[in-house]
C-alpha cells in the first residue's frame, strides 16, 4: 500500500503557500457577465506561479477559436438570451506534468470563472473579494465555486512534481474559462482540444463525497405582453399574468417530481428543483417606473431535470401541463406567454462507475482513511461537456456553502484533504 507520509508532509509544509495562492487568485475578480468575462487575469495569475515549476512548453493557454471546429460542434452555444457571447481575451489555461511513458493520464478540471456580485452586503467580512480566513473558512466570491478546487488541482501538480514520482501516465491540471451562466464552452474546447485524456476529476463543491451525476435542465424567459396603449388608459396588466404563472410553475413542479423515479440505491437529492430566476416589468423601482402600467413582463426560470432527461420530453410535458391550468386561468385564459430558452439544455452526467478510474478512486479513499461515499449531485455543472471527446469524468472537490450568495465561503481543511485525494488517485491511476 502506498505510503501517504511524503504526501501528508507536503501539504503540512506547504499549508501557508497554498492559502497564499488560494487568497490571491480569490481577490481576483474573474466575472463571467454572459455576454464578456474577465477570466484573463486569473489564468494569468496561475501562469505565473506554475511556470516556476513547470516547462513554458507544458502550459498551454489558449482561446476557444484557437481550437477546430469548436463552434460546429453540436454542443456549442455562442448566445445567451439572444446575446452573442463574446470570446476575445478569456484563455484556458492547461497544464501537463509529462509521464515516463506508457501510463494512463487524468487531469483536475475546474472554472475560474465566478458570477458576479450583485447589491447584497456581505456580512462577515463586508469586502466580497477580502479572501480573509475566520473559524476555518475562507471567505469570497468564488471561494467555493469554485477557486478552492482550481488552487487543489495546480497544487497536486505541483506536489507530484516536488515528490518527484515519476508516474507513468500524464497528469493536467486545468482552468477552465465561461462554464457560469450556462456557459460550458470552454470545457467543449478543452475536450476537443484534449480528447483522450483517460478521466477527470472535476473540483466543483462536492465536501468530499463523490460525484457521479449531475443535474440537467436550462433557463427559459416567458414573456408577457398586453395590448394596450401602457399607462392609466390599460386595462390589463402583465404583472398579473406573471403571478398566475409563477403559481401553476410550481405546481407543475410538484406535479413532475410526484412522477420521477429514482433507482433503489439513488444517493441524493430526490427533489428536481424550480428556481424563479428574476422578474421584470415596469421598471426596477418607482422612479424608474414613473406610475404606468407596463405593456411587457418578462419571468426568467430554470428548470433542473435528471441526466439523460430529453429537452423534447421535459417540453412536451410542461407545455401540456400549463395549457390545462390556463385554460381555467383568470389572467392567462387566451394569453399563453411566449417562452424561450435563454441557455443550451444541458443533459446532466452520469459517472461509468466501472471506469478504471473510479477503481483509483475508490483505493485512494480507502488509502487515505475517507469516508467514500458516492452521490448525485444537485446543481448543473461542466461534467456535462465530457460528452464530447473520450474522457471519463467524476465529480469530487471541497467543502463550502453559500455558493452565489452572500458570505460564500469554502472550507480550509477540505481543500488540503482535496489536493491528497488528487495527488493519490493520480499516483494510482497513472503509476
Amino acid at each position: 500500500m502506498l505510503d501517504t507520509k511524503i504526501i501528508n508532509d507536503w501539504v503540512n509544509n506547504n499549508k501557508d503557500y497554498i492559502l497564499e495562492k488560494l487568497s490571491e487568485l480569490i481577490k481576483i475578480k474573474t466575472i463571467n457577465y454572459g455576454s464578456h468575462g474577465d477570466e484573463k487575469l486569473g489564468q494569468e495569475y496561475i501562469y505565473n506561479f506554475i511556470s516556476k515549476f513547470l516547462p513554458k512548453e507544458d502550459i498551454d493557454m489558449f482561446e476557444i477559436d484557437d481550437v477546430a471546429g469548436v463552434r460546429e460542434n453540436s454542443m456549442f452555444v455562442g448566445t445567451i438570451d439572444g446575446v452573442e457571447r463574446d470570446y476575445k481575451n478569456r484563455p484556458n489555461l492547461v497544464a501537463k506534468l509529462k509521464g515516463s511513458g506508457g501510463g494512463k493520464s487524468i487531469s483536475f478540471s475546474g472554472h475560474i470563472d465566478i458570477i458576479p456580485v450583485m447589491e447584497e452586503k456581505w456580512v462577515t467580512f463586508k469586502d466580497p473579494f477580502s479572501a480573509k480566513i475566520k473559524d476555518g473558512k475562507m471567505y469570497g466570491r468564488g471561494a467555493i465555486d469554485m477557486k478552492g478546487g482550481i488552487i487543489s488541482n495546480f497544487m497536486a501538480l505541483k506536489c507530484l512534481k516536488d515528490l518527484n514520482l515519476n508516474l507513468r501516465g500524464d497528469v493536467y491540471a486545468e482552468s477552465i474559462m465561461d462554464e457560469e451562466l450556462g456557459g460550458v464552452n470552454g470545457t467543449i474546447a478543452a475536450r476537443l482540444r484534449y480528447p483522450n485524456i483517460d478521466f477527470s476529476i472535476i473540483t466543483e463543491p462536492t465536501s468530499l463525497k463523490v460525484g457521479v451525476e449531475s443535474r440537467g435542465g436550462s433557463v427559459w424567459k416567458a414573456t408577457f405582453t398586453e395590448d394596450g396603449p401602457g399607462g392609466y388608459s390599460q386595462t390589463t396588466n402583465p404583472i398579473c399574468k406573471i403571478s398566475e404563472f409563477v403559481l401553476f410553475l410550481e405546481e407543475f413542479n410538484e406535479y413532475r417530481n410526484s412522477k420521477e423515479i429514482y433507482p433503489a440505491n439513488f444517493n441524493g437529492e430526490k427533489h428536481l428543483r424550480l428556481m424563479e430566476l428574476a422578474v421584470y416589468a415596469g421598471g426596477r423601482d418607482c422612479l424608474e417606473n414613473a406610475s404606468y402600467l407596463p405593456k411587457i413582463g418578462k419571468l426568467y426560470f430554470l428548470l433542473h431535470t435528471r441526466p439523460n432527461t430529453s429537452e423534447e420530453v421535459l417540453w412536451e410535458d410542461f407545455l401540456d401541463f400549463m395549457k390545462k391550468k390556463i385554460q381555467k386561468s383568470k389572467y392567462l385564459k387566451n394569453n399563453f406567454p411566449k417562452i424561450e430558452k435563454v441557455i443550451r439544455y444541458f443533459k446532466g452526467h452520469s459517472t461509468a462507475l466501472d471506469h478504471s478510474g473510479m477503481t483509483a478512486l475508490r483505493n485512494t479513499y480507502k488509502t487515505l482513511k475517507l469516508d467514500y461515499k458516492e452521490q448525485a449531485m444537485d446543481y448543473i455543472c461542466d461534467a456535462q461537456g465530457y460528452s464530447v471527446g473520450n474522457t471519463g469524468v467524476v465529480v469530487v472537490g471541497p467543502t463550502g456553502d453559500n455558493i452565489h450568495g452572500i458570505d460564500e465561503y469554502v472550507d480550509i481543511d477540505s481543500v488540503f484533504k482535496t489536493i491528497k485525494i488528487l495527488v493519490v488517485t493520480a499516483i494510482n491511476y497513472c503509476s
